[in-house]
């Protein structure tokens, strides 16, 4: 590709007819300040590529880190419901054996029992319901992290000089065949730009 320095000190041989000294030269200085301004905008797009790319991987390590979270949280909480169907198993039977032996002396005394488990099986069962909801709530906000995440990853502004380019790589003789790791960057940026 030909620098903006190469077309500064391009000399040409006079001939007779010929152009006009001062216009070549005004239209090679234009020419280089265009080449220089794409060549510095090609390295801003260049820089761009790279920020979004770490980005991305950014993003796919925070995406492992929620997955990871969200199955700690759903194996803690079946822990939790476990522990307190466990309990609340326990309570009843020990109610139920205690009633029994109660039942034997006095009705009425059985049913103040009865009624004091029922009102204990209630509040574990209240319990057991708010930590079910906890659970829940925790993983619509994880998700809802995790999307819109992926909403901020989408919405990530393109840039026209990606455009210009490759229209300038096609028209060029001498373009030699992009880097692995710019057909990557393309390839992410082509990604994102789909969706």
């Amino acid at each position: 590709m030909i620098t903006a320095m190469e077309i500064n000190t391009k000399r040409f041989e006079q001939a007779k007819p010929g152009y006009k000294p001062e216009e070549v030269d005004e239209f090679l200085n234009q020419l280089a300040d265009q080449i220089s301004g794409m060549t510095k905008e090609k390295e801003d797009t260049e820089k761009k590529i790279e920020v979004l790319v770490e980005s991305i991987r950014r993003y796919k390590a925070d995406e492992e880190a929620l997955k990871d979270a969200m199955i700690g949280a759903q194996k803690q909480a079946r822990a939790v419901m476990e522990e307190a169907k466990s309990k609340a198993d326990a309570i009843i039977s020990e109610a139920q054996q205690k009633a029994e032996q109660i039942i034997s002396a006095a009705n009425v005394k059985a049913d103040e029992i009865i009624g004091s488990t029922a009102v204990r099986a209630q509040r574990e069962q209240e319990t057991l319901e708010k930590m079910q909801a906890a659970v829940s709530d925790f993983k619509s906000n994880l998700l809802s992290m995790y999307k819109s995440h992926l909403e901020l990853i989408t919405s990530l502004p393109e840039s026209d000089a990606e455009e210009k380019e490759e229209t300038s790589e096609e028209d060029s003789v001498t373009a030699s065949a992009p880097a692995p790791e710019d057909m990557e960057a393309t390839r992410v940026i082509n990604t994102a730009s789909m969706q």
